[in-house]
């Protein structure tokens, strides 16, 4: 028999670092786990980074990366063995570079990102494509000399993408290790995992019914489960649908949607860009055939724009410094989306999607819930998955009292930081980080 991941193989060559330490240690699973931790904290900085090149004030670019962290499914993402981290830290490393730097070293990090990205996710090719693109543009520029508009190429930047070869060059081996060609994904494999094998032998069908909420699969075609017909829905379920929607799990987002619109006539540098990330992942992930993300938190697939969204909250932080009726709101609504989002952190993130739960509940005979308030019942019932709990507190707290130790912990250094920040005047971030 032959092995093959399920998923792009990217995630597991990033974590191996961390399994091989924690398995010295006796702890290999945490010590993989911990690796996508340590690119949560790194977005965390990026994007603090990132607001202050923006102009953002320095305490709320602070904030409201914080908020990204604790206040939206990034938590219980940053404590699970999943890329969305990784790809997001591989968005915000290129925005950075573009903000930062003015000459081919900020062209080199993205294409190298970029190329990266791909292994890791396959996804990641639409919605890093705009800062590619813009990247891409840098080769050209247009200068009027004598009142002529001249077109050049800059040589150097010209072969900046050749830098993409190298991870690239990984990928094609790994395709061809794993399914005997480069160019074969593992899309068009993954019918042949959904068979059974009956006792001749013999490869069978599973007879399930047709599920109207199902797309339809053919083999080999990677972009199957990409469908307009889906865009609806799909906009629903990440928007406002009790089981997966913002308004739902991280209703603190919503305040970097105010911020973008803004900074729309704010020439806002890379502006076009940001926007484009945000529509792409949104668009994206609405029309895929599954955009619950399976059993999950929130929604999981919309990580990248909750970072890019956490960027305008910074700045709507500060243009709206003095609004205290804003500042209330907003800490109301911030300290809802840390209990939510810590409850998810430290408990199951394994949430069923509302279309599966009838189903469910005939198989196990119990009413099934498909909002956090499984995690609630999770927690109630003297669970959680926390290493730092089950290590070293569980003697001394309950599941439920060291939940409310930490939402309570993570809302005093939120809360306190607010309260600073809107008792200073105005100032903006600095230029140089």
């Amino acid at each position: 028999n032959q092995y093959v991941s399920l998923f792009a193989p990217g995630l597991s060559y990033v974590i191996m670092p961390g399994y091989l330490i924690g398995k010295s240690l006796g702890a290999s699973q945490v010590g993989a786990f911990s690796i996508i931790s340590l690119f949560a904290i790194l977005n965390v900085i990026l994007l603090r980074a990132i607001a202050i090149k923006l102009g953002a004030n320095q305490i709320a670019s602070t904030i409201a990366s914080l908020l990204f962290l604790f206040g939206t499914p990034a938590f219980a993402y940053g404590v699970n063995l999943y890329q969305h981290h990784v790809s997001t830290f591989l968005m915000l490393i290129s925005l950075y570079a573009l903000l930062r730097f003015k000459n081919i070293i900020a062209l080199l990090i993205v294409f190298f990102a970029f190329a990266c990205a791909i292994p890791l996710d396959y996804p990641n090719l639409f919605f890093l494509l705009p800062v590619a693109i813009y990247a891409g543009l840098q080769v050209f520029s247009f200068e009027e000399i004598k009142e002529r508009l001249v077109f050049k190429i800059n040589t150097f930047r010209l072969f900046t993408p050749l830098i993409m070869i190298i991870p690239m060059l990984f990928f094609l081996w790994f395709n061809n290790q794993s399914y005997g060609s480069p160019f074969h994904l593992l899309g068009g494999s993954s019918v042949t995992v959904a068979k059974k094998i009956a006792p001749d032998g013999k490869p069978i069908m599973a007879n399930h019914k047709k599920d109207p909420t199902t797309p339809s699969i053919s083999e080999n075609n990677g972009l199957r489960f990409f469908e307009t017909r889906n865009l609806l829905n799909g906009m629903y379920i990440h928007f406002i649908s009790p089981d997966r929607g913002i308004i739902y799990y991280s209703p603190i987002i919503l305040f970097g949607l105010i911020g973008l619109l803004l900074t729309f006539n704010k020439k806002i540098k890379l502006f076009p860009v940001f926007f484009a990330i945000i529509g792409m992942n949104i668009l994206l992930y609405s029309m895929w055939g599954d955009p619950w993300g399976g059993w999950a938190f929130g929604s999981r697939y919309l990580i990248p724009s909750y970072a890019v969204l956490s960027i305008f909250i910074a700045l709507l932080l500060t243009y709206w410094q003095k609004k205290t009726w804003f500042l209330l709101v907003f800490m109301v609504v911030g300290f809802y989306s840390i209990a939510v989002n810590t409850l998810g952190a430290v408990t199951t993130s394994a949430i069923p999607p509302q279309v599966e739960v009838l189903n469910l509940e005939k198989f196990s005979g119990i009413v099934e819930k498909f909002t956090y308030e499984r995690s609630w019942d999770f927690l109630i019932a003297g669970k959680s998955k926390s290493f730092v709990w089950q290590t070293f507190l569980k003697d001394y707290l309950s599941a439920l009292q060291f939940y409310e130790v930490l939402t309570i912990s993570i809302f005093i250094v939120f809360s306190g930081i607010l309260l600073y920040f809107s008792i200073l005047p105005n100032r903006k971030g600095e230029k140089n980080v």
